[in-house]
């Protein structure tokens, strides 16, 4: 009796130690994720209203041929133009590829969930890092290409002051978007690679992965 009531300890402690492990990971990354959808698309719609607002304003400008501070004249009105441009296109960005976090649906089983929701995690991570660099180089880009343009039709001066009022907008909304589950599945992904036990409900396996 003695031998089997210590067989049965053995089998079931553990078990039971991995259920409420994975419950206690399955219930924080899904926390983690649906927090992370959510300001996403607030980041999102607020940056598409923002970039909305200055395309429109700019283009009201050179259709009412207004200018607040001094005489509305070429350089102004061209400078307008391009500004229109790289907003609308900045609006275009953020409605028709708009950073999504997707959370998955529950699973009976906590340990299966824990592994679909670590493959979620890292699938935001990488969204949100090829959003990151997807606004700082493409914003740099647009705004190197419109300054080059005012230079080569007015001057050097009006390029000029339309980079430096344009280039700090996309390392602003690139370092405002969600970056934390970029952040997490960098500090976890060594851990998450090798892992032991909790694999489809089974604590007792032994499951080794690679990224190739």
């Amino acid at each position: 009796m003695r031998a089997l009531l210590v067989v049965a300890i053995t089998l079931v402690v553990p078990e039971r130690m991995a259920a409420a492990s994975c419950v206690e990971e399955a219930t924080a990354l899904r926390e983690h994720l649906t927090a992370e959808s959510r300001d996403a698309r607030i980041w999102n719609t607020l940056w598409a209203i923002g970039f909305g607002v200055a395309a429109a304003g700019q283009a009201t400008l050179v259709l009412t041929e207004t200018k607040p501070i001094g005489t509305y004249d070429t350089d102004f009105e061209e400078q307008m133009y391009v500004g229109t441009v790289k907003a609308s296109l900045g609006l275009a960005v953020r409605l028709v590829l708009p950073l999504r976090i997707k959370v998955p649906a529950s699973d009976g089983d906590p340990c299966v969930e824990v592994i679909t929701l670590r493959d979620a995690v890292t699938e935001a991570g990488r969204r949100e890092r090829r959003s990151v660099w997807f606004t700082l180089i493409g914003g740099t880009a647009v705004n190197v290409a419109g300054a080059i343009l005012l230079w080569q039709r007015r001057n050097l001066e009006t390029g000029a002051l339309s980079f430096a009022t344009g280039v700090p907008v996309g390392p602003l909304s690139a370092y405002t978007q969600p970056r934390k589950s970029w952040k997490l599945w960098r500090e976890r992904r060594a851990t998450w690679i090798v892992g032991v036990g909790g694999v489809a409900g089974d604590p007792r396996s032994l499951w080794i992965a690679g990224e190739f």
